[in-house]
């Protein structure tokens, strides 16, 4: 055998399973086959394999199948405990942050790099389109140029109903300085024309005891899909936070007085306030849901999120860890509800972020790959069929979610009104 230009005077035995007496041509080779693994090492060897094989589709399962993910996390709460699911949350979110780090060269995606096809041809700019880009938020300059593409800041109308003025816009900036990659989908929902509503899942969150008459359809009512334009997902499961909800005059969790309420009064004004900031008399709110401290509230970032190692934004994650993560915020004229998809962000980024959007009062929702998501609704011209359409590459979700297979979490849906 050759190696280079270096000649070896051997050859390669063959994987039988006879033995094969030297060859007294070449009494300097090696002639004799070498015995086969015994059967423990090869079933060791095959589990090793099959171990690896299952992982990696599961890791590819987790990042393409909606219930997959949810699945096996509770799956695995269930037989080694929270704490230590936690734990491998961590260690996997850190180690796609460092190879992400180590792999990432590229300069900073635009938001047209990261919009669907589909959604790019139909937000081409007309007329009605043109006009009102009067009406949009404000363009904002991006802290932080070195890691900001040329789109960063700019709002751009969304369709939503062809041939009308949009009541949505959407922009993109890049929260994290040590981040390229690190990315915050934002999304503009004009207060004076669009109505959010509140529903539970229909396990989600649970309520400390079964209540009779309380309605937990999980899906968007038939009544208002005429002029649904889009949904997003809600909050933590109880389990994380015991954080409460009231929908439809029914509170299926108490509210709980250090957390940050999202909430719609009677006639559909929306407030992101502490509880104790709100009225005390909430017979008069629709709908509440709520979440961990406020981001930010008038304005003033919470204390905690200066702190390293804070776990309020992250159930039980680390505030500091790397992940998907979504937030709501209210601008300070009361005008214009934000929604926030951040991609590999810490709860930090994800909250100066939205206040770079122009939020006063932000609350952080659910986290993780699985859950955070906006979807925008069309209906087929032909079979009226009414589906759901990402505006950004890469969520997780299913044409039919939250209107066939009710919805086993919380969510809130839009409506014109």
């Amino acid at each position: 055998m050759r190696i280079g230009r270096t000649p070896f005077n051997f050859t390669v035995p063959l994987l039988t399973r006879t033995s094969v007496a030297p060859d007294a041509a070449n009494p300097g080779g090696w002639v004799n086959t070498v015995p086969p693994l015994p059967t423990r090492s090869r079933w060791a060897f095959g589990v090793l394999l099959f171990g690896a094989a299952a992982l990696a589709a599961s890791v590819i399962a987790v990042r393409t199948v909606p219930w997959f993910g949810p699945l096996v996390a509770d799956q695995l709460r269930s037989l080694v405990g929270s704490e230590n699911v936690t734990r491998l949350e961590e260690v996997v979110a850190e180690v796609e942050d460092r190879v992400q780090k180590t792999a990432n060269n590229r300069s900073a995606a635009s938001l047209s790099d990261s919009t669907p096809e589909e959604l790019l041809a139909a937000d081409k700019v007309t007329p009605a389109l043109a006009l009102a880009l009067a009406n949009r938020p404000a363009d904002v300059t991006p802290e932080f140029p070195k890691v900001a593409s040329e789109e960063d800041g700019k709002w751009q109308p969304v369709v939503t109903t062809p041939g009308e003025a949009p009541v949505m816009y959407r922009s993109l900036l890049h929260p994290d300085p040590e981040r390229t990659y690190a990315e915050l989908f934002l999304f503009a929902l004009d207060l004076s024309r669009v109505k959010v509503n509140a529903v539970a899942g229909s396990v989600e969150p649970k309520s400390p005891s079964t209540k009779r008459g309380v309605a937990r359809p999980g899906v968007v009512p038939e009544a208002d899909r005429d002029r649904l334009i889009a949904a997003f997902n809600g909050g933590f499961k109880a389990e994380h936070g015991q954080f409460g909800m009231m929908v439809g005059g029914q509170e299926l969790l108490a509210p709980r007085s250090t957390s940050c309420t999202f909430a719609a009064t009677a006639d559909g004004s929306l407030k992101i306030a502490s509880w104790p900031n709100l009225p005390s008399d909430t017979a008069g709110y629709a709908w509440w849901r709520q979440t961990p401290g406020c981001m930010y509230e008038n304005g003033v970032l919470h204390p905690g999120l200066r702190a390293e190692g804070s776990k309020n934004w992250g159930a039980t994650l680390d505030g500091d860890t790397v992940i998907r993560r979504s937030a709501v915020g209210l601008s300070e004229k009361g005008d214009f509800l934000f929604f926030a998809i951040g991609k590999s962000t810490t709860a930090r980024a994800l909250a100066t972020g939205m206040r770079r959007a122009g939020a006063l009062h932000v609350a952080q929702l659910d986290v993780n790959f699985s859950y955070p998501r906006l979807l925008l609704y069309k209906r087929d011209g032909e079979t009226r069929e009414l589906t759901a359409h990402a505006p950004v590459k890469g969520l997780l979700y299913s044409r039919d979610e939250y209107l066939g297979r009710p919805s086993s979490r919380d969510f809130f849906y839009v409506t014109t009104r």
